[in-house]
């Protein structure tokens, strides 16, 4: 297949290094002025594509655009939020399984800014996002330490850091048809995904606020994280 498409690099790994590691091999292999991570599981809108090339060179300063991203019933998907702080994290984690639409919730994922214009954002989602790649030769590749989850709001985070900004970029267009990738999997698959996802969050706290008096707090979000795997793997058994 490859044969097929010469200008397609096709790395074949035997085991599955991880979404970050194995994004870091493709960008490493390329020299592109932009990199794309794209989910398996999302549709391309005609001209998407180009209108987050043509944002990226018009504004210099962006390192990292996300696009507006519907679900398949064509609502839109939350997927530029803000940095989750630790009392937010906690509270977002329990709330959102038992109130959805709590405020705490409603904050963090922003849904009562509009989505029309493109805007800055503190990060914006990994199903779909450009990344300028000299931004990238800055402040490092994704963090290999993320098996799975939050390495996008890792690396938004880091080029901030950096004097980078990341934009929410609503004219380009996604489908997503979110957990396509992992619908059919098995409960221990999925129970597995839940706990890499928690010990992601984790390590994106410990990682960034080890160093402050928020280390305080470190047992207490280690409490809640636990909490919320455990309501995870109940909601799994539900619904088998």
């Amino acid at each position: 297949m490859a044969g097929e498409h010469p200008g397609i690099i096709l790395i074949s790994n035997k085991e599955n290094a991880g979404f970050a590691a194995a994004n870091n091999q493709a960008i490493k292999a390329t020299d592109s002025k932009y990199i794309l991570l794209i989910n398996s599981d999302c549709e391309v809108y005609k001209g998407s594509i180009d209108k987050l090339m043509d944002y990226m060179d018009k504004n210099p300063g962006v390192a990292i655009a996300g696009p507006k991203i519907v679900n398949s019933d064509e609502s839109v998907q939350y997927s530029c939020r803000r940095f989750p702080s630790f009392f937010g994290a906690a509270l977002h984690s329990i709330l959102v399984h038992i109130y959805p639409n709590n405020p705490v919730s409603r904050k963090y994922m922003m849904t009562g800014v509009s989505r029309d214009e493109s805007f800055g954002v503190d990060w914006v989602s990994g199903a779909c996002m450009m990344i300028r790649r000299s931004a990238l030769k800055d402040t490092g590749l994704l963090d290999e330490n993320y098996f799975m989850y939050v390495e996008d709001i890792d690396v938004c985070y880091r080029m901030w850091q950096n004097g980078w900004e990341v934009h929410y970029m609503p004219h380009s267009e996604i489908l997503h048809h979110i957990g396509g990738s992992s619908r059919r999997t098995s409960r221990r698959a999925q129970v597995r995904a839940s706990y890499r996802m928690q010990k992601s969050v984790f390590y994106f706290f410990w990682k960034n606020y080890r160093r402050s008096i928020k280390i305080l707090l470190i047992p207490l979000l280690f409490m809640i994280l636990g909490l919320r795997f455990l309501i995870a793997v109940i909601k799994s058994i539900v619904k088998r």
